[in-house]
């Protein structure tokens, strides 16, 4: 058992896969998801920021929208994860259905990043003005790992229906 060379399209789902997590980390972490367009203030899944002091979110302010939201991007996270390790496994034990599975997973992150960024979306009409408060970046991340994940999904699932016998050849 040793490192095998993948498909390129293996490699293109473990790159998609790879940025996927570090822009989901970041949505999921940071105060960005909107921001006040006449002031400094800023607010996320967890905290909001007014200038350069940040708060958590406390329980009063909660809305069953918001924890959807945190729970839709966590197994989105967590997913994203989960085929970024399937698609590692993928050169050291080279077994098609470990493309597939990988496939399986980027594609499920996809859907829990979807539905994260569109609570988000449809929520903050009711819970802040749409005039005072646009989305932000954090949001923007979340859309575009909606994107990789597909990439991914689809680059992994690809790769068991290319020519050739495996989706890894050996190296040494």
């Amino acid at each position: 058992m040793g490192f095998k060379m993948p498909h390129i399209t293996v490699i293109g789902g473990l790159v998609a896969s790879g940025i996927a997590l570090l822009f989901q980390v970041i949505a999921v972490a940071a105060a960005g998801w909107i921001k006040q367009t006449n002031a400094d203030i800023t607010g996320g899944l967890w905290k909001y920021c007014i200038l350069n002091s940040c708060k958590d979110i406390s329980s009063d302010l909660e809305a069953d929208w918001l924890d959807a939201t945190r729970a839709f991007a966590l197994l989105g996270l967590f997913f994203i994860a989960g085929a970024l390790a399937a698609g590692i496994l993928i050169m050291v034990l080279d077994k098609k259905f470990l493309a597939l599975i990988a496939g399986a997973v980027a594609l499920v992150a996809a859907l829990f990043v979807l539905i994260s960024f569109a609570v988000f979306a449809d929520n903050r009409k009711v819970s802040f003005s749409e005039q005072m408060f646009k989305l932000s970046y954090c949001f923007a991340l979340s859309v575009v790992t909606f994107v990789l994940c597909i990439g991914s999904g689809a680059s992994f699932i690809l790769s068991n229906f290319l020519p050739g016998s495996s989706v890894a050849s050996s190296t040494g």
